[in-house]
């Protein structure tokens, strides 16, 4: 008489050993199992609803124009936000600014803030304002206003001028006029430091 078929008999404990296992499996998923810990939880940011319907966010926005006198600019954010309800206007996070003038040399403004109103042509920067000219100027300011159709500059508060040889401190600032004509006023009490061995 034949023995029993091998594969037959495979199969037979097959049958039994493979639910055997995944029951011991299943075992060792309960038995090592943790307690939820809330604090494992995902964290989520907290995001106003209301709001998100009401903005729209920008990443890293880039903006470039030309001036009135025909001077290209471009202007760069981390983030910028556009009202719904008010799409003429954006508030800006970490702001830069190039401004090419004529003559062949860079203006450039930092700020960690700024506003753009499209409809006045205005930026408003706050926040550690410092620019800079390629002659080697810089203004540092907690504020600049910038009117872009008159290219008007404007400090309502206290500025630092550093330049070659000289340091100025004031009150406040404006500039107004064109290229070339371009009038500094400073005032609320001015102080010129100069170093005439430069």
């Amino acid at each position: 008489m034949a023995g029993p078929n091998r594969y037959s008999t495979l199969v037979s404990w097959a049958k039994v050993l493979l639910p055997l296992t995944a029951l011991g499996l299943l075992s060792t998923l309960f038995l090592f199992s943790r307690t939820p810990n809330p604090q494992d939880a995902l964290l989520f940011n907290d995001v106003d609803i209301g709001q998100l319907g009401s903005e729209r966010l920008l990443t890293e926005p880039r903006f470039a124009g030309i001036l009135g006198d025909g001077q290209p600019v471009t202007l760069t954010a981390d983030n910028a936000v556009q009202r719904m309800d008010d799409p003429n206007r954006l508030q800006m996070d970490r702001v830069e600014t190039d401004v090419a003038l004529k003559d062949g040399q860079n203006l450039h403004l930092t700020a960690d803030r700024g506003a753009y109103d499209a409809t006045a042509q205005i930026v408003d920067l706050d926040g550690a304002v410092n620019a800079q000219t390629t002659t080697g100027f810089q203004l540092i300011s907690d504020r600049i206003v910038v009117a872009l159709t008159a290219m008007e500059m404007t400090s309502p508060g206290a500025v630092m001028l550093r330049g070659p040889g000289m340091m100025l401190e004031a009150g406040a600032m404006q500039l107004t006029g064109p290229e070339g004509q371009a009038l500094l006023h400073f005032t609320g009490g001015v102080r010129l430091l100069y170093d005439t061995q430069n």
